[in-house]
């Protein structure tokens, strides 16, 4: 079978993935499009303050990841899938519900409550999808194609993105400003019941991740009693936070750079814009070519990540926004009302720098754990991450105004510089035996660097346990190696 072939035996079985993972990228950003419309309607006019409603999100993120990712290690990848795409749903359409203070003051602060409340759930449901998600794409794909499978993430975050984008200037299009305000604000987030509806409906009916069956197998997991159960969870908390620190700490890192350009760089580049004389003409060609770009682009990132490594790929993409940062933000801040200026460093270099650093991200992070703490691992750091690098992305680009009108270029330029030395670190402390970097495929990882001199000699290594590491124990024959 060609790798083509392969990627699509992929989306043919794992759809209800992909869907959910558009419905989780269009709820998150629909948020940040539509900010101008909460600031008015819930939080007094005050920016910072929206900003930061929007952040609490995040704050819930972590918790998600932890909680979801602890189910999904012990009862299984399906399971953690399904419990995350109702939270999902409920907390976006409760967001369309909900009273705003132009019904009273009173019904304004119990709408603002709920809002908050269900912004929380979306966050805590959110940070469950990415890590079953990412796991169950990595456990079911062919080794061959890893990187490629995983970049089916990225295309459908940046649809997910487009389509928010898009839905939030079709209602101003179609109800104008002033009808936006009061109440066409809430057509967006009503609109995911359906899509969600059949994502819930499509994870129902898929396979088990065979790696966790095996694992299962293996370990003689006891699932048969409540107190088998709670003995897994604990037993898995414990492992990923005694075991894995330096691997947590690594994935939460990893996140910076795609986090700070996603929804600072980007969402709240597109409402700075805005704000400051860009046509929505102008913003909605350069969403529509940014979010282009990065799933062009996104074949060829794959195909990168699985010839040269996925930690190869995210340090080829972290110095691309370290370099680009400041220079692209100067020519949006100098000229934020020239429609070529918007369309193409705007638009376009924001979307080759997004896809070079976000598409196959997951994958990275994923490659720090062993199966029997992947869930888990994948959701705690990836949230953590999200949290403090995305989700005050946002209000500290708009603190950062009140320095210089160029911080917010000094941050995604900063942001690209973590990820990079993290991963060089990273790279030393393997060396020294310290820490191992892949547990599902050892090579290529970063170029024609060699992996652990344990995981050369010994294949059960992978995604089994290495010897300096307490890991999972899934013998080398439940894989494929290219």
């Amino acid at each position: 079978m060609g790798a083509a072939a392969e990627v699509c035996e992929v989306v043919r079985i794992y759809w209800p993935l992909l869907l959910g993972n558009i419905l989780e990228w269009y709820e998150f950003a629909i948020f940040s499009f539509l900010e101008p419309y909460f600031q008015t309607n819930f939080f007094h006019d005050s920016a910072i303050s929206t900003w930061l409603g929007f952040a609490c999100t995040f704050v819930a993120r972590p918790f998600g990841g932890l909680f979801i990712g602890l189910l999904g290690d012990v009862f299984g990848r399906k399971i953690s899938a399904f419990v995350s795409i109702f939270g999902m749903l409920i907390g976006t359409v409760g967001q369309g519900i909900v009273p705003s203070y132009r019904c009273g003051d009173f019904a304004g602060h119990v709408g603002f409550a709920l809002l908050i409340a269900l912004r929380i759930l979306q966050g805590i449901a959110t940070g469950g999808e990415i890590a079953a998600v990412s796991t169950y794409i990595t456990e079911v794909g062919s080794q061959r194609v890893l990187a490629r499978s995983m970049a089916l993430l990225g295309i459908t975050c940046s649809v997910g993105v487009f389509l928010a984008q898009l839905a939030s200037y079709l209602v101003v299009a179609v109800f104008g400003e002033q009808a936006t305000s009061e109440w066409a604000w809430r057509l967006p987030f009503l609109a995911a019941i359906i899509p969600g509806l059949i994502s819930a409906r499509g994870r129902h009916a898929m396979p088990e991740s065979k790696i966790f069956l095996d694992q299962n197998a293996r370990k003689n997991i006891g699932l048969e009693t409540a107190s088998g159960s709670l003995r897994g969870v604990a037993g898995r908390l414990h492992a990923v936070l005694k075991s894995h620190s330096a691997a947590l700490t690594l994935g939460t890192l990893s996140v910076a750079g795609t986090a700070m350009l996603s929804y600072g760089g980007y969402a709240w580049g597109l409402i700075y814009l805005h704000k400051h004389g860009a046509s929505q003409a102008s913003l909605i060609l350069a969403g529509t070519i940014g979010r282009a770009a990065a799933i062009l682009l996104a074949p060829l990132v794959g195909w990168l990540a699985d010839t040269r490594g996925v930690a190869w790929n995210q340090f080829f993409g972290s110095c691309m926004l370290a370099l680009a940062g400041i220079p692209f933000f100067l020519a949006v801040v100098r000229s934020p009302d020239v429609f070529e200026v918007v369309v193409f460093a705007f638009g376009l270099g924001y979307g080759v720098l997004l896809a070079f650093n976000s598409m196959v991200l997951p994958l990275h992070v994923v490659e720090l754990f062993p199966a029997s703490v992947r869930n888990v691992g994948v959701g705690t750091s990836y949230n953590i991450g999200m949290c403090l690098f995305g989700g005050f992305a946002p209000a500290l680009f708009e603190l950062s105004l009140r320095v210089s009108p160029l911080f917010p270029g000094v941050l995604l330029s900063l942001s690209g510089l973590i990820p990079a030395l993290a991963i060089l670190v990273s790279l030393r402390l393997q060396a020294r035996g310290l820490l191992r970097l892949a547990h599902i495929r050892p090579a290529p990882y970063f170029g024609r660097l060699k992996p652990c001199k344990e995981c050369q000699t010994d294949l059960s290594c992978v995604d089994a346990g290495c010897p300096m590491q307490d890991t999972g124990t899934i013998h080398a024959s439940s894989i494929q190696l290219s």
